[in-house]
């Protein structure tokens, strides 16, 4: 089945370091599980088996991204970008208003958007929240910690594969729970993105629409 023109993009995208990427398997299978969801076909194996393929054989840095679009499977072999070591948010006033937020790569446009207005502001993304709760940023994981219960939001948002790695070496107990945007800023609090890893948020911005 060719999945119509107008059909959602998909994509995935993972930190290369010297031909190793933690979660690999991981990112492909979030990947390889919207494009059945959303597009009623899964990629071919071959296909994963050449990424894996290219990512082994990459020397240095890169940031790779598989997209499915118009019933093709592309990959992009990309330079990675600048990391940072910590992570300042900005919060707007509009609520979530993704169509698939457990998907990577739909709404994935207006995200980008949303970051950029972040940045216009001095932070490095932008919360995404509903009805007062934190769910998580535009193009990162949000984590909370209260004493040494780490906490996860609540979704419908997107499975993170940083979070599910980063959340398996906690020593302390995991508990899904909601956090307002009025406590947020009190809690420890991480960004987790598989570019970035885990970075502390060491700002809340609230001024601006």
């Amino acid at each position: 089945m060719t999945p119509p023109a107008d059909s959602p993009v998909i994509l995935d995208s993972w930190l290369v370091r010297a031909g190793r990427v933690e979660g690999l398997d991981l990112h492909l299978e979030r990947f390889a599980r919207s494009c059945a969801e959303l597009l009623g076909r899964r990629p071919p194996r071959g296909f994963f088996e050449e990424t894996a393929a290219a990512c082994a054989g990459a020397e240095g840095e890169w940031f790779p991204c598989i997209r499915a679009r118009r019933g093709r499977w592309e990959r992009e072999m990309r330079p990675a970008p600048p990391r940072r070591a910590s992570t300042v948010l900005w919060v707007g006033l509009d609520p979530d208003a993704r169509r698939y937020p457990a998907h990577k790569g739909p709404d994935m446009p207006a995200l980008l958007a949303l970051r950029e207005r972040a940045r216009a502001r001095g932070a490095d993304d932008a919360v995404l929240h509903r009805n007062g709760k934190i769910v998580e940023a535009a193009t990162a994981t949000l984590l909370f910690a209260r004493g040494d219960t780490l906490l996860r939001p609540p979704g419908p948002r997107l499975p993170g594969v940083t979070e599910r790695l980063w959340v398996r070496r906690w020593p302390g107990p995991v508990r899904t729970e909601a956090v307002s945007l009025a406590e947020a800023p009190a809690l420890r609090c991480w960004a987790l993105s598989s570019l970035h890893g885990a970075t502390p948020v060491t700002r809340w911005i609230t001024s601006g629409p």
